[in-house]
């Protein structure tokens, strides 16, 4: 099989987005500043293979409108913010960011590969919590835009 650049493209984003996730998790544990955040990600080994310009995007993105993330997530959620593991809070952070902010990524890819996020660090029925949440999500917020 031939790769294209879409096909590149396409792995370079799934490397931005686990990194991205990788670093919010990080700074939902330990804030710090954005530049030292990315300047710590910039030397992980896989920096290489992502979309340096996504990853700071996205970072930069969750961190500067949490808040606004936050009270999505609430709004949305059954469960207090407060009681969702920094793990699976991360990547459904990343998640409302990409949807809002990127509308050229169709949402069952985001849905999809923050699903994978979730089989890969979380818990063992983490990707079931992560897939059903976001679901939901999507279809309050499209109930909401409709």
């Amino acid at each position: 099989m031939k790769i294209n650049n879409a096909m590149r493209n396409n792995n370079r984003n799934i490397w931005s987005r686990r990194l991205a996730f990788q670093a919010i998790y990080s700074w939902s544990i330990n804030e710090c500043g954005i530049d030292e955040l990315q300047s710590i990600f910039r030397e992980d080994e896989n920096y290489n293979k992502s979309d340096n310009k996504y990853f700071e995007e996205i970072v930069t993105g969750v961190v500067n409108n949490i808040s606004t993330i936050d009270d999505e997530i609430s709004k949305t959620s059954e469960i207090d913010i407060k009681n969702i593991n920094f793990v699976e809070l991360s990547i459904i952070r990343c998640f409302v960011f990409e949807l809002n902010g990127n509308k050229e990524i169709p949402k069952e890819i985001l849905l999809a590969e923050s699903v994978k996020l979730a089989s890969k660090f979380g818990g063992q029925d983490s990707y079931k919590f992560i897939n059903a949440f976001l679901d939901n999500f999507v279809k309050n917020d499209t109930n909401e835009n409709n």
